[in-house]
């Protein structure tokens, strides 16, 4: 008898310590920080297109918040997924230095509208499946708004720079620039280019440009130079315009210019005039698109199967029923009951 209550009292000194350890872990709160390269995203937009990473955080009962490291993931796991929207691809957890980061990455749409998203991290017992803590955020994609202030300062005749953090002009915007110039072509500009053209009674257009090159084309003419310029949201303006591109940067051209425009997998020819002394390439485009200027002329211009999407490095979960998190008290708490039946039957003996 002196063995069975030994025992018992053993397994009853065994619950009392995993039952502190059990809400050891329910203490530990994980959290998502939204400051990625030094940007506050709690209220900015992120950027179509571009990946984002954003440190993950723990917090153990009323400590200050600090990042999740390597040595306190022990018998752990962490998963992410997309709770709301599709402007990106499923987020993936990333180690980097011994720290955790939520790696997401957002869809290259260029619209003028904005999109939500949710997205959830769970912290989880890697043996159970138990889940330990959960942390969501709600996220907005899409391209900024030209800010009101930066149309009205501009004067009659004078260029509107496009800045790409802003590059969605609204209607009213335009109106403003239409009105400047007596209702006059008005022009727009970026790094490498000017767009002259009437904005009368035109809606939002989003103007983000860039000068990414693509690789596609470089690995089909490898002894060819080539200059790359692309507008993803193709606006158009109802209208032929006049787009001239700076091209005084590049003497390895030899000033021989040819323009395409790319469409899909296929590159198209463009007429341009080439100004030797202004050192422009000018052509008159109604809708701006995917371009590149090259110093010999293309012969086959079929680029192959474009391949488009991203992988996914997520899951989406099975809906949380909270069973699980009540399964390992609740067997610790008959144990401890059984045992203490068992002790107290014996002692009766």
């Amino acid at each position: 008898m002196k063995k069975l209550r030994s025992l018992g009292l053993a397994v009853l000194v065994f619950l009392a310590t995993a039952l502190p350890a059990f809400g050891a872990d329910m203490m530990m709160e994980v959290s998502i920080g939204l400051t990625a390269d030094g940007v506050d995203y709690n209220d900015q937009s992120l950027q179509p297109g571009r990946e984002y990473r954003f440190p993950l955080l723990v917090r153990y009962e009323d400590e200050v918040p600090s990042h999740l490291r390597e040595e306190e993931m022990e018998g752990k796991r962490l998963t992410a997924s997309l709770r709301q929207g599709n402007a990106a691809s499923s987020p993936s957890i990333d180690l980097e230095g011994g720290r955790y980061y939520l790696v997401l990455k957002t869809k290259a749409d260029y619209g003028t509208k904005a999109s939500q998203l949710e997205v959830q991290v769970k912290l989880q017992d890697r043996g159970s499946g138990r889940e330990i803590s959960r942390a969501s955020v709600q996220l907005t994609v899409g391209s900024s708004r030209m800010p009101d202030e930066a149309v009205g300062e501009v004067q009659e005749g004078e260029a509107f720079r496009v800045d790409n953090n802003y590059p969605v002009i609204t209607k009213k915007q335009f109106q403003k620039l239409a009105e400047a110039n007596g209702y006059r072509s008005v022009t727009l500009a970026g790094d490498g280019w000017e767009y002259t053209v009437n904005v009368t009674d035109l809606g939002d257009r989003n103007l983000y440009s860039t000068s990414a090159i693509s690789q596609e084309v470089l690995d089909k003419y490898p002894a060819q130079n080539f200059r790359f310029l692309s507008f993803p949201a193709g606006p158009d303006f109802g209208g032929a315009g006049t787009m001239v591109l700076d091209v005084e940067d590049l003497p390895e051209f030899d000033g021989e210019f040819y323009l395409y425009r790319r469409l899909g997998n296929r590159l198209y020819y463009l007429k341009s005039q080439y100004d030797p002394q202004e050192q422009t390439l000018t052509f008159r485009p109604s809708q701006l698109g995917n371009y590149l200027i090259t110093d010999r002329k293309l012969g086959d211009v079929e680029l192959g199967d474009v391949v488009t999407g991203a992988g996914d490095n997520g899951y989406a979960p099975n809906p949380d029923t909270g069973g699980q998190r009540a399964i390992a008290p609740a067997a610790l708490l008959g144990l401890a009951a059984l045992v203490t039946g068992m002790v107290v039957t014996f002692q009766r003996r």
